[in-house]
């Protein structure tokens, strides 16, 4: 029985298992994504929504549910301090909060 069904939307993905097919975990140092065979990206994309802006993605764990593993700098805050002008450089990344 494969993973992917050939029926259209509300097929099974993940069948006999009432388990979510994208979860998370908070850790000591950061967060933790499960992420099951089945999930598609609406499931991830809501997950994701879910972490905090300044996490980001540091390493992975497994090979059939995979475990991706986001941390965050602690005492460096995600957002460039009042008054300092950010870097214009193309290669330079920022994170705004909403």
């Amino acid at each position: 029985m494969p993973i992917f069904s050939s029926g259209g939307f509300g097929a099974w993905r993940t069948p006999g298992d009432d388990s979510p097919l994208v979860s998370t975990q908070t850790t000591d140092t950061g967060h933790e994504l499960t992420i099951r065979p089945g999930a598609d990206v609406g499931d991830l994309v809501a997950i994701l929504a879910d972490l905090p802006p300044d996490a980001f993605f540091t390493e992975h764990f497994g090979d059939i549910d995979v475990v991706l593993v986001f941390r965050h700098l602690p005492g460096t805050p995600a957002l460039v301090p009042a008054g300092v002008a950010p870097s214009t450089d193309p290669a330079a990344a920022g994170v705004s909060r909403p």
